[in-house]
């Protein structure tokens, strides 16, 4: 299978190196090729034109900003039809997609950054002339950097607040945790390696069933220990509801920006 990325930014550049890295023939097209010779020395092809990456490719995946999909879907539409085309930009419904590009079968994809350590979860909304095939081969393609989930497309703007951004709320937590170690008399560095720790091997006994996080917790609870006075200073600064926020927040920012340019696309 070869497949074309198109913007090599930081996600589109993790998915290039790893469709690589997982036996795909990738091509790519950038602005800047010149800051792109490592992935180069990787095997990944660097065009300088849209089009030609384009047409050199079985299936291409979008990966640019959400402003620029339909100037690069027209650029490329002669190149794709026929073909699978994968967007990973927020908030650009799959409706304006097929509109500038009626003859290409389209795919919605919403990975995070975390596909660099292959642990990003990445929902799939297929559009309307999307086969089977096609939804398998999307979530295929994801499934190296992590797993890949199948969504209707009206989940998507929520994926892309909770999902798209949740790494950044965890990068948020951990590296509080580090600094209230750091307050206590730990050394940054060794702080900030025994709160990644903890996150991650927290999350693993989640993912591997050993527990509801309710139930977890109360694992490392004791009757008047340390622990319940931590929690207890967390609940009175209502750390539960500031999350449940954030993420409001953030799916109707995400919301606003799919109306805002399902207003403004110029056709």
């Amino acid at each position: 299978m070869k497949i074309c990325v198109i913007g090599l930014g930081k996600i589109g550049t993790i998915i290039a190196r790893k469709l690589a890295s997982g036996g795909h023939e990738v091509v790519a097209s950038t602005l800047h090729p010149e800051r792109h010779r490592d992935v180069e020395r990787e095997g990944i092809k660097l065009y300088y034109s849209n089009r030609e990456a384009a047409r050199a490719a079985d299936v291409v995946i979008l990966a640019v900003k959400p402003k620029d999909v339909t100037k690069v879907l027209k650029e490329i539409r002669s190149e794709v039809e026929d073909k699978l085309v994968i967007s990973i930009a927020a908030a650009v419904p799959l409706k304006i997609m097929e509109k500038v590009c009626p003859k290409s079968r389209i795919v919605r994809a919403m990975p995070n950054i975390t596909a660099l350590v292959n642990e990003a979860v990445t929902a799939i909304s297929p559009g309307g002339k999307a086969t089977k095939e096609d939804i398998e081969l999307a979530c295929s393609i994801f499934n190296l950097m992590g797993e890949a989930v199948v969504v209707d497309e009206e989940a998507m703007d929520t994926v892309t607040g909770f999902v798209g951004s949740g790494p950044a709320y965890a990068f948020m937590l951990i590296d509080a945790l580090a600094d209230a170690g750091v307050k206590v008399g730990l050394p940054k560095d060794m702080a900030l390696k025994m709160a990644a720790r903890t996150v991650l091997g927290s999350a693993r006994m989640i993912l591997e069933n050993k527990g509801h996080p309710s139930e977890l917790k109360d694992w490392v609870v004791t009757p008047g220990g340390v622990t319940i006075m931590g929690l207890y200073e967390l609940e009175k600064r209502s750390i539960r509801a500031a999350l449940m926020e954030a993420v409001d927040a953030a799916v109707n920012k995400a919301r606003e920006i799919t109306s805002k340019i399902s207003e403004e696309v110029d056709l």
